[in-house]
């Protein structure tokens, strides 16, 4: 067995905790467990015996993992811990969302070395540190122990009677009763809303009635499953992702009152719900009552306290559609008073606004960019086509990227040509119209949108339409005419700086990893030829389909070029190993760009090898020679970096 000294001197090796409290040393460390990080590095940042056998060793990281897959770093506080003298015991409570039945408690054993607290490897007690064999620590070890199992069931107890205290407290600071007795229900729909999207669980409870005494009947069923939404990255539910979910858009179209109750009906349109079905407007109501008191609270119907959703019959969804009609045609307006336009100076601004708004994470974005227009069934039509437009970019496989190719203005009028770029055929054209109309604060989308219906909405109808006509059969032949730079040759030791290099590179990574195709094209050049045109499309798709960004490893220079080392870890989900490509950039007269299809990688198989030479073989073809000795000597460096990065990454603990 060790020594008391290599005892010390492998504590002094643990995460750093100085100057931390045991308390503060065991919330973060169940964060480190959180994050993986604490599995990871078992051996070198816990208090662990260096005698302990590769199977305990596989027996600890097997419990620490299972720990990992329950925590709730940001619901982690300390609420009880010991000390004696070297060794320490913590209780560390999770909560999740003020519900009682989340109540946790964690149990952690720190020892004291060096002016620091190091965490035991296994939560709840002292076993393999080796502390057990040194004169004393036993007993005081069992002692704290005794101390954590104890006290871990009083204070888990003390905790579920106490979590509706602390949630009753925070839900008067939000919203006090002498709030919700001015409120209308028109307010209050407002302010759930509003609520449900910020996930403020107090507030959205308050307005159930969470303050009333005593509480609503079906309060408890409603706090549950609150709180399961709120929590949750994703909603599932589809009346509580129209009224929650951050991708969608929605308004309060009407609100009907009487002395003693009330309903608010909610309209909205959630491209995000099914990205197999095409998005409609749909609506919720939202019944209120009226306490004894006289303050408003809303009534949760029985779809809304359901698991899920109750599946209708074939063909009563377009029934119910029918049935709420009236209340769908008000959503373009009522959308346009809840959501604040924002319209541009020019027709080229609108249409890149627009590009940004449809590649937004929430739908509201494309509203806000939308003119309300027509006020009942066709601007319904137009906003689900902008929803649709707004799912194909964001569909979870096979997304498209769009990419603004040309403005045409007719008067106060104009029409976007926009390339949907797929990475599945990435030559072929796949054109969409975008119209706009200048009104007295700028433009926006027309009330139409897109296509034939937006185009009846042109003033002059004729003349938009001969031109859309020539150019979309221009650009079915070539739709990338003008999208990224084409070069005829690289001058001598034209290359790059550094900087240059690693900023444009760092650009187009990003790019590729916020699936933003159209920025990818503008920071790219290829060869003025068919082939090179076609090798820029093809890699950018390529990339487009795992979107990592990759680490940048080192930069190289050599007469006319410049060139990035990359690691380039495979997608959520790939055993692939790490990639290792060298990235290309040359001087441009357009400044320094990204040549994708010089697609050099470090040849791990047998295919890459062949993929590589032709690759020299293109070099060879389009540049004066020289230019090919230049390349391979950088692509030495490059082999070189690369084979040193694979040997010192981490092997795997499993």
């Amino acid at each position: 067995m060790r020594s008391a000294a290599v005892i010390a001197l492998l504590l002094a090796g643990g995460i750093a905790y100085g100057g931390q409290s045991p308390s503060e040393a065991a919330v973060e460390w169940l964060r480190h467990v959180a994050s993986g990080e604490a599995e990871a590095k078992l051996v070198d940042e816990t208090a662990i015996s260096p005698d302990t056998s590769e199977d305990d060793l596989k027996a600890i990281r097997k419990r620490i993992s299972h720990l990992r897959e329950g925590l709730r770093p940001d619901d982690l506080k300390a609420v009880a811990d010991r000390e004696d003298g070297d060794l320490a015991a913590v209780l560390v409570s999770q909560i999740t969302n003020f519900d009682a039945d989340s109540v946790q408690i964690h149990a952690v054993g720190l020892v004291k070395s060096e002016g620091r607290w190091v965490p035991a490897p296994l939560p709840s007690s002292f076993n393999n540190t080796g502390l057990s064999l040194r004169p004393g620590f036993l007993k005081r070890m069992k002692g704290l122990e005794d101390w954590m199992l104890r006290t871990r069931s009083t204070q888990l107890v003390r905790l579920k009677e106490d979590a509706f205290s602390v949630l009753f407290d925070e839900m008067k600071k939000v919203k006090s009763p002498e709030q919700l007795h001015k409120a209308t229900p028109g307010n209050l729909a407002k302010d759930f809303l509003a609520a449900l999207q910020a996930k403020d669980l107090p507030a959205v409870l308050a307005m159930l009635g969470g303050l009333e005494n005593p509480r609503p009947a079906d309060f408890d069923d409603a706090f549950p499953i609150l709180s399961r939404i709120l929590q949750r990255k994703e909603i599932t539910h589809p009346q509580w992702r129209l009224l929650a979910a951050p991708e969608a858009a929605r308004a309060i179209v009407l609100v009907e009152e009487n002395q003693s109750d009330a309903v608010v009906s909610v309209v909205g349109i959630d491209p995000a719900a099914n990205f197999a079905l095409r998005p409609r407007a749909k609506s919720v109501q939202l019944p209120f009552v009226k306490s004894k008191a006289g303050s408003w609270r809303i009534d949760l119907p029985h779809e809304l306290l359901s698991p899920q959703a109750p599946k209708k019959s074939p063909g009563r969804e377009d029934e119910a559609e029918n049935y709420d009609a009236d209340l769908l045609a008000l959503l373009p307006e009522k959308l346009a008073e809840t959501l604040t336009a924002k319209p541009e100076p020019s027709a080229q601004d609108a249409a890149q606004a627009m590009m940004a708004a449809l590649q937004a994470p929430s739908f509201q974005e494309v509203c806000r960019r939308m003119d309300p227009g027509a006020r009942r069934s066709a601007g319904v039509e137009a906003i689900s086509r902008a929803a649709m437009l707004w799912q194909r970019i964001h569909q979870p496989a096979g997304a498209a990227s769009p990419i603004l190719l040309e403005v045409h203005e007719e008067g106060d009028d104009a029409c976007a040509l926009i390339q949907m770029f797929s990475g599945q055929d990435p030559g072929k054209a796949a054109i969409e119209t975008l119209f706009f109309h200048r009104g007295p604060a700028g433009w926006l989308a027309n009330s139409g949108f897109s296509g034939a219906p937006a185009l009846a909405h042109v003033k002059d109808g004729g003349a938009m339409g001969k031109w859309i006509g020539t150019a979309v059969q221009t650009r079915e032949r070539n739709w990338s005419a003008g999208v990224f730079v084409r070069i005829g040759g690289i001058p001598a030791d034209s290359a790059p700086s550094e900087e240059e290099a690693r900023k444009v590179v760092d650009e187009w990574r990003s790019a590729i990893a916020a699936g933003d195709g159209a920025r990818m094209l503008a920071l790219s050049a290829c060869f003025d030829d068919d082939a090179g045109s076609a090798g820029l499309l093809k890699k950018t798709s390529y990339e487009l389909m795992p979107r990592q960004k990759g680490e940048i490893l080192g930069i190289h220079r050599a007469g006319r070029w410049a060139a990035v080392s990359l690691r380039v870890p495979p997608a959520h989900g790939d055993d692939s190993a790490d990639g290792y490509p060298l990235i290309v950039v040359a001087s441009t007269p357009s400044g320094p760009k990204v040549l994708p299809e010089i697609d050099l990688y470090d040849p791990l198989t047998r295919s890459r090898e062949f993929l590589n030479r032709s690759v020299w073989d293109r070099v060879t073809a389009r540049l004066p020679e020289g230019a090919r000795g230049e390349l391979e000597s950088i692509y030495e460096k490059h082999r070189t970096l690369s084979a040193a990065t694979r040997e010192s990454r981490p092997k795997s603990t499993e």
